[in-house]
């Protein structure tokens, strides 16, 4: 599956494809506003509900920011009841650059129950998805 959204701020594509019972989303481009990161997310859900996968692993590329704290939380608020919430999520970021910051996403969704972490290496991020605890 392939999706490219168009507008101001989407300029980014998303590439997904199933793996046993394992999503990977590969993301490339731009991610600049809230709206392209839930345009991003509403895809990635559609897919989840259609591959019936029970991992999800995003293998980030792209530049732009990463959103403030509250738009996390709004981002997380409208991604509720989509199914993010019955998945394994890991998040990398490929370029090595915004962990630190990601890692607010990361505890804001566990906070509401995310089984979710961010990563800076893929084969790390394949580990926990198939054998980690936390």
């Amino acid at each position: 599956m392939e999706d490219t959204p168009k507008g101001p701020g989407q300029a980014f594509e998303l590439t997904l494809r199933a793996e046993s019972h394992c999503l990977v989303a590969n993301v490339t481009g731009w991610i600049e506003t809230l709206d392209a990161m839930i345009a991003m997310f509403s895809n990635i859900a559609i897919a989840l509900r259609e591959t019936h996968c029970t991992r999800l692993l995003v293998l980030d590329h792209t530049r732009g920011v990463v959103p403030p704290e509250h738009e996390l939380k709004q981002l997380m608020a409208t991604m509720a009841g989509r199914g993010f919430e019955e998945v394994r999520i890991a998040y990398v970021d490929m370029r090595g650059t915004a962990v630190s910051r990601m890692e607010v996403g990361e505890i804001l969704g566990r906070e509401r129950g995310y089984d979710c972490r961010v990563f800076d290496n893929e084969q790390r991020a394949r580990i926990w998805l198939n054998y980690g605890d936390d």
